[in-house]
């Protein structure tokens, strides 16, 4: 029986996966040359936006830290604008009623996540929030420490190739979303578009 299921938040809860990659070009966009620049960054990133800025900023004189702060802001008013996920709502609160341990695991910096969580959605609507700095898999061993699950309790829904990996290292069951990553690898697997049809697959797993 499912007792937890844990989301990814951009392009799982909400379609804001596109938001991360503009807005590196957002914060660039009046540096001549800066465009081409940070594609070629982004075609082999050297770390996470504070190691691309710090990259970026060495070629052009700039403040590395204000460009990293200057993005947040950015991407935070973007994703709070952003559409959720068709079915979000109704799927949060289904889980909610029913009892069911709701969680998000994300890979975005845990502190603009929270931010983010907390003007979006009511209080409450989540029992835990986890970010990047601890990969997938650390997160939901975090989860299954805090909630007390067995492997087979716990579901993870994401739309990410690391969202799918993170699952398998955990042994927890897995329900992947179109439009990410794991929808562009070679092998993504069985693949829904609307979080309303978590409650049919909750419903065929064995209690």
């Amino acid at each position: 029986m499912i007792r937890c299921v844990v989301f990814d938040f951009d392009g799982t809860l909400v379609m804001s996966n596109a938001i991360k990659r503009d807005g590196f070009f957002a914060v660039t966009a009046t540096i001549p040359g800066g465009a081409d620049a940070m594609a070629a960054l982004l075609a082999d990133p050297p770390g996470d936006r504070f190691a691309i800025f710090a990259a970026f900023s060495a070629r052009f004189g700039q403040d590395a830290g204000e460009m990293a702060e200057a993005y947040g802001a950015w991407c935070e008013a973007a994703i709070l604008a952003a559409p959720e996920r068709p079915g979000a709502t109704e799927a949060l609160a289904r889980l909610r009623r029913d009892g069911i341990k709701i969680w998000i695991n994300s890979a975005t910096p845990e502190a603009p996540l929270r931010a983010i969580v907390k003007r979006r959605y009511p209080a409450g609507s989540f029992d835990g929030i986890l970010g990047g700095h601890a990969r997938k898999v650390a997160n939901l061993k975090a989860v299954m420490s805090a909630e007390g699950l067995a492997p087979d309790e716990l579901l993870m829904v994401g739309d990410g190739i690391d969202d799918k990996q993170g699952a398998a290292g955990v042994g927890c069951r897995f329900v992947g979303l179109d439009q990410g990553t794991l929808g562009a690898s070679p092998e993504p697997g069985p693949m829904i578009a609307d979080l309303r049809e978590l409650e049919t697959l909750l419903s065929e797993v064995p209690a």
